[in-house]
């Protein structure tokens, strides 16, 4: 249970909302986020030169953001692994002209519109997205440290003189609106990541497998489904390993179910070991295991598979020796149904039990030895 909390708590808000195994939607919606940002910052300036109303801080900061923004977002797209930089750049990016917005607004707009313009309607956004960024407790000092920033602004900057010489409540009443509002903002996310973060550590504990800490049949069976979309839409590939302990229910019956409960957590860890990244290992059922792997053709697979069963085969397990293993590999083909895929990676794995185990038979084979 502890593993499983920690699992929950390394993840951000955003990660556990749009968490999939594959983890595109992120990626595609920070890429949507920045290219609209680019195009509002464009349009947000083009509008205040066309009426001659450009302050100094939209002067500096909006061109910037519109080409930033822009650029991140393009190369996002080519570059994938560099996303966590990209959204702290634009976290930073846009908490500096909040800030700077700020300074402004208060020097100058309060005191002429008696209130903030709408562009500070805005600035809560800044709260919301420090959760969504960050883990909970990183969030909730990033989201005080900016509401903080904002009140020494406020202390630092305001025309006291001239809004008291004025007798100006509506100034006064909006801009205490402004940070208790604010701190309103933050503690009703901070409460509200608490709820989610549990449900969240709930939705982790239906995803895996209690005995041995790797994700489950269902987890699997997901990734199966996304995995089979993305290559239905990009031509993609990817390949399954069927595995199968070879006498385990001897090591049941001789040694007991805890020992054979310690041997199935240490097999899991030992296939683990050699898979190559981004694949994953499912608890499938029993002392059944499938491995996924994304990107990987059948005869690639197959050398993962031969690598993971000489590895089996030279790590004995204390008080039981050695515990083998019979593998099926099939790769994903044009006409494949998930089903179907699955049906042959265990069809090859059953062949090689036959065989004798300890060994890796490929599906495309199976036809051959039909013939034979």
């Amino acid at each position: 249970m502890e593993a499983d909390k920690r699992v929950v708590t390394n993840l951000t808000f955003l990660d556990r909302l749009v968490s999939e195994p594959l983890d595109k939607q992120r990626r595609a919606l920070v890429i949507l986020i920045l290219f609209i940002g680019s195009l509002a910052a464009a349009l947000a300036f083009w509008l205040e030169v066309i009426i001659n109303d450009v302050n100094v801080v939209d002067l500096i900061f909006l061109p910037a953001m519109t080409i930033l923004f822009g650029i991140m977002g393009a190369g996002l797209i080519r570059n994938p692994d560099r996303r966590r930089t990209v959204e702290r750049v634009a976290f930073v990016t846009l908490t500096l002209y909040a800030l700077f917005m700020l300074v402004y607004q208060i020097r100058v707009t309060v005191p002429q519109l008696h209130t903030f313009s709408e562009v500070m309607l805005w600035y809560p956004m800044l709260y919301l997205a420090a959760f969504l960024l960050h883990r909970r407790a990183t969030a909730m000092r990033t989201a005080m440290t900016i509401w903080l920033v904002s009140l020494l602004i406020g202390l630092l900057f305001m025309p006291y003189g001239r809004l008291l010489q004025n007798a100006d409540a509506s100034a006064f009443n909006s801009i205490i609106q402004f940070y208790v509002s604010g701190i309103i903002y933050i503690l009703l996310l901070y409460a509200f990541s608490r709820i989610e973060e549990g449900y969240a550590e709930t939705r982790v504990l239906a995803y895996i497998d209690y005995l041995t800490q790797l994700p489950n049949r269902r987890y699997g069976e997901s990734m199966l489904v996304q995995l089979l979309r993305q290559a239905r839409e990009y031509k993609t590939i990817f390949s399954t390993i069927m595995i199968d302990l070879d006498g385990f229910k001897r090591v049941n019956d001789r040694f007991g179910h805890d020992v054979g409960d310690r041997v199935l957590k240490r097999c899991a860890l030992l296939i683990q070991r050699y898979l190559p990244r981004g694949a994953r290992v499912i608890r499938w059922g029993g002392e059944e295991f499938l491995v996924i792997l994304p990107e990987y053709d059948e005869g690639r697979a197959r050398a993962v598979a031969e690598e993971i069963r000489r590895g089996l085969e030279s790590s004995p397990h204390e008080g039981v020796g050695v515990v083998l293993a019979s593998f099926g590999v099939a790769g994903l083909k044009s006409s494949d149904t998930l089903d179907e895929l699955i049906m042959r990676a265990d069809r090859a794995m059953y062949r090689a039990k036959k065989l004798g185990g300890n060994r890796v038979v490929a599906a495309s084979t199976l036809s051959l030895v039909v013939e034979a």
